[in-house]
């Protein structure tokens, strides 16, 4: 039989990472102590333990306690799960409505990548047991649209412009206006005349909170489009997007 005093903890540290992960504005030790009833010995020793082990991590002036990377990283498996689900019949009829390939891509750290994809008259949606990197400046790129500069520099440095984006579109300023285009709008497509011989388009999925944590994209060769059927798509992969958004 386990150890009771040993249960004890286990059951006290997850009530405390369930306090914490909970929390928008981060937890000090007096409140874990207030809400769970523990010594301020006690409470004092278990959250030294979660931040050693990356459970959550201690920030001062005040001190709080927030979700560390492992936390986070339960979270989000949990969220990529749930997400996976509702997502797979999305692409189902994007994919055989439009007739062409849809994605859902994610971007980990500064990868841009397709965690599933499906394309017309497939009997299901494909995860990758590797996810696909997505091609520099190419539509998953809108990730893009809302990194900071220190992001954006360390992009720049594994993936010049230069190098890798000048030729598709022209300039940055042309770059960044597309980049904008997709904050405002909540959708958009890779122009036509910079598409090469596909024709992309990409709308986010929001997270709780509201931030971006995937895109929803779908692909067609561009001989089989209209002006009047891409405009359509945009309509369809707008929708699927917002129907994927966390709503709360």
């Amino acid at each position: 039989m386990p150890n009771y005093d040993l249960l004890q903890s286990v059951g006290r540290a997850l009530d405390i990472l369930e306090l914490v992960g909970n929390s928008k504005v981060g937890m000090s030790r007096r409140v874990v102590v207030n809400i769970t009833h523990l010594s301020n010995t006690t409470a004092f020793n278990m959250l030294r333990a979660l931040v050693a082990k990356g459970f959550l991590v201690k920030r001062r002036n005040p001190i709080r306690y927030y979700p560390g990377p492992v936390l986070i990283n339960f979270c989000r498996a949990q969220r990529d799960y749930e997400l996976f689900q509702r997502a797979k019949p999305v692409l189902m009829n994007l994919a055989n409505s439009l007739i062409g390939e849809a994605r859902l891509g994610e971007c980990v750290g500064l990868r841009m990548l397709s965690m599933l994809m499906v394309s017309a008259g497939q009997m299901g949606v494909m995860q990758p047991h590797l996810p696909h990197h997505m091609m520099p400046y190419g539509i998953g790129s809108v990730f893009q649209a809302y990194w900071d500069k220190q992001q954006q520099a360390e992009y720049e440095k594994s993936f010049p412009f230069a190098r890798y984006g000048k030729k598709k579109w022209g300039s940055r300023e042309i770059f960044n206006r597309f980049l904008a285009g997709f904050r405002k709008n909540r959708m958009t497509m890779i122009p036509v005349r910079r598409s090469g011989v596909h024709f992309r388009v990409a709308a986010p999925i929001s997270g709780p909170g509201g931030n971006m944590v995937a895109i929803v994209c779908f692909i067609k060769p561009m001989k089989q489009t209209t002006a009047t059927f891409r405009r359509k798509c945009c309509l369809a992969v707008y929708k699927a997007g917002v129907e994927l958004s966390f709503s709360g």
